[in-house]
């Protein structure tokens, strides 16, 4: 091949390939293909399979949603005293308020670790979910609701917290956390 030059090699390779691949189906040709034939012969001669028949189709009753006289199914549905005319309690968190640190994680999140008294003032420790250890009194908050505390006692802080009513308006809702053993 030394005697072609660049130009002439792609067409020689293309003739190889050519060749080369007429020889390999040639070889996939078989003069006696009676096994094959005998074979479908007697494939056809089996009797035919019984077809199962097509299952019942059950049907389920169907329901209608009248929107007017009902909750919406996409809203959480709140326990608590509900005024109809304002949409909840009247009240409404405190608006330009400084969030504090606990108002952060939610209530489920936070832990009681303990009850502290001192010149009769009641305290207790919250673990968050930080890893941070803060101190509490009557007054603050915590909890992702606006939930306010007004009870401390030694083994649990009740706390009142403000949710949005289905009306638009607020709804509070009693929420407590207890000391774990």
């Amino acid at each position: 091949m030394t005697g072609l030059t660049s130009k002439h090699q792609p067409r020689l390779w293309a003739r190889v390939f050519v060749l080369t691949g007429v020889a390999l189906l040639s070889g996939c040709i078989v003069g006696d293909i009676s096994e094959v034939q005998t074979f479908i012969q007697q494939t056809k001669a089996k009797p035919g399979g019984r077809i199962e028949p097509v299952p019942e189709i059950k049907t389920y009753p169907s329901h209608i949603y009248d929107v007017d006289n009902l909750r919406s199914p996409f809203q959480p549905e709140v326990k608590g005293d509900v005024d109809n005319n304002t949409g909840g309690s009247g009240k409404a968190p405190i608006s330009g308020r400084i969030k504090e640190a606990l108002e952060a994680f939610p209530l489920d999140g936070l832990k009681l670790g303990g009850h502290v008294e001192k010149d009769g003032e009641s305290w207790a420790v919250i673990t968050a979910p930080d890893g941070l250890v803060y101190r509490v009194q009557v007054g603050n908050y915590m909890g992702q609701n606006h939930g306010r505390i007004h009870t401390i006692t030694e083994d649990r802080i009740e706390l009142t917290e403000l949710v949005p009513g289905p009306n638009g308006g607020w709804v509070e809702r009693e929420a407590s956390l207890a000391l774990e053993e």
